[in-house]
């Protein structure tokens, strides 16, 4: 590893999840694309996401809004299938800050203080499910959104929508959007090779703002017990 996991990730940026109130752009109207381009849309709308379950491990960037930087590494283990997941965030020597796991709820196995306010749990599981597990099935919409990107729309169980774009240079970007048609997040991906295997991925949002930035060192496709698939 080199020298950018010498220092943590800074405090103050973790509590930045917790504030997601970013309310600017809200959802707008799709333009209707010609049918025949349906399927070939609604695929490029699920390359962002992770096929089946995988172990993934990152080099952590996080971005304040004075310029401030931090970093650290990130484990994730994430099954979309059950949409259950386990995330440890540690330091290159390998103490660990974060641990916790999702499924039906959010169990947090440790937590350095400051970091387990129940309120950064939710918000990191929320970055988590939004950035590798597909928001649905069938869109509810599908057509041209800005600039005439291709993109789908997915409504959500709690009233909030997620839209995925495919851009014309390849990368896809996610969008969560509140009840109220406020924009929440958003996560740029550059053009994905393998399908959730992004090679870098940023999400930003929340108030104070931040940038988190994921850089892909390791992925590994995993049965159900938990070793590599046949495929791989």
């Amino acid at each position: 590893m080199n020298a950018m996991f010498s220092r943590l990730i800074p405090i103050s940026a973790f509590f930045a999840f917790c504030f997601l109130v970013v309310g600017c752009a809200g959802l707008r109207p799709l333009t209707p694309l010609d049918p025949a381009r349906k399927s070939a849309v609604l695929e490029d709308c699920r390359r962002p996401f992770l096929p089946g379950k995988y172990r993934l491990v990152h080099a952590l960037e996080t971005v304040m809004p004075d310029g401030a930087k931090g970093t650290a590494i990130g484990v994730l283990v994430a099954d979309p299938r059950t949409r259950s997941f386990r995330t440890v965030m540690m330091t290159i020597e390998g103490f660990v800050l974060f641990d916790a796991e999702a499924g039906e709820t959010l169990i947090v196995h440790r937590a350095v203080s400051p970091f387990d306010a129940p309120a950064f749990a939710e918000a990191l599981a929320e970055d988590i499910r939004l950035a590798f597990f597909p928001p649905g099935g069938e869109p509810t919409a599908w057509g041209a959104g800005e600039a005439g990107a291709p993109a789908c729309r997915f409504d959500r169980a709690d009233g909030r929508f997620v839209e995925v774009v495919t851009m014309e240079n390849g990368g896809m970007g996610i969008r969560l959007y509140g009840a109220g048609q406020e924009l929440l997040k958003r996560v740029k991906i550059a053009v994905p090779g393998r399908p959730g295997l992004a090679e870098t991925l940023e999400i930003r949002g929340g108030w104070p703002p931040y940038t988190l930035r994921l850089r892909l060192l390791e992925s590994e496709a995993l049965d159900d017990y938990g070793g590599l698939s046949a495929e791989d």
